[in-house]
């Protein structure tokens, strides 16, 4: 009976250490979901903005913020333990007297002010746990005399469309182009987590089959719609996809769509050799028991067949 006991704990803790690794293989405790940047923020010489990070108050040792040049290392703008309340400036930036941290339990914003112009580039919030530094997506800040808000055609009324994997699916940009005499090109990039800079993924020049000319006020005025296919998704393709224009020795963007890819995999590697495990460790415990049940039957019919020929003597 002790051994029996000793197997039934072993089972239950085994179960218990395998749902503990099924959540963290399924994504439940993925740290990416505990991190919320804006993916672009726009502002002029010498004013001030506040670049927020919200995250989860929970599986969190460390929040910390870093500035990212193109071409660069990223650089430690500063840190915080969680719960502190204390920032620790690295790199000299507290000698600049030009970026200031906010520490709270479940945001970690930072302030530029007198923005000059190196630091229009990405900035990415962080956080670590258990040694593993988990990045949020980033933050692009812009200079406002680079900035026009385009209109972006989505799939659905918002600016998020979630999609599977094989899946397809045809971005629209509308672009109204008065600006300038010169001709003008179409970008679409893609920002994603996990890299640092935003990529360009294809290129139109100022022609599209899809233009209205019309004149208003003495002044001609284009309106085209520039389109972007993509088949056969997978979880590579998501981010935050950009229409830009570029005019005028000027880049003008729009406001972005996201597209999330979800994974339709249910069985990952992970998982099946969990699930193979426990099966394999049911079927030991299963042939144990039979086993020592019968172990214990024999044990009877002995004891019976020893009474019975002490009986007959």
């Amino acid at each position: 009976v002790p051994f029996l006991v000793h197997i039934v704990s072993f089972y239950f803790i085994f179960l218990f250490v395998t749902i503990l690794l099924f959540l963290v293989s399924d994504g439940t405790w993925e740290y990416d979901h505990f991190i919320h940047q804006d993916s672009l923020l726009v502002a002029e010489l010498g004013s001030s903005v506040i670049i927020p990070c919200s995250h989860s108050d929970d599986y969190i040792n460390t929040v910390l913020w870093y500035k990212h040049s193109v071409g660069k290392k990223p650089l430690l703008i500063a840190y915080s333990e969680h719960g502190s309340g204390s920032v620790t400036y690295q790199n000299g930036f507290n000698n600049t007297n030009r970026y200031f941290i906010r520490s709270e339990p479940d945001s970690f914003n930072l302030t530029i002010v007198h923005l000059e112009e190196y630091d229009f580039v990405t900035y990415y919030c962080a956080v670590s746990f258990l040694n593993m530094i988990t990045f949020g997506e980033g933050t692009i800040l812009l200079h406002k005399g680079e900035f026009m808000t385009i209109s972006e055609l989505h799939p659905q009324s918002d600016c998020t469309c979630i999609l599977h994997s094989g899946d397809s699916v045809t971005l629209q940009c509308s672009v109204i182009s008065q600006i300038c005499a010169g001709e003008y090109r179409v970008y679409w990039f893609r920002h994603s987590s996990g890299h640092s800079d935003p990529g360009i993924i294809y290129t139109h020049d100022n022609r599209s089959d899809q233009c209205m000319e019309r004149s208003e006020s003495s002044s001609s005025i284009q309106s085209c719609v520039y389109s972007l296919s993509q088949t056969e998704l997978t979880p590579s393709d998501a981010g935050i996809y950009y229409c830009a224009v570029a005019t005028c020795g000027k880049i003008h963007l729009g406001n972005g769509t996201k597209l999330i890819i979800e994974d339709l995999v249910i069985w990952n590697s992970i998982t099946l050799v969990l699930a193979t495990l426990n099966i394999m460790t049911m079927i030991v415990i299963i042939t144990l028991l039979i086993v020592i049940h019968k172990i214990h039957i024999r044990g009877m019919l002995v004891l019976l067949s020893l009474d019975c020929i002490s009986t007959s003597f």
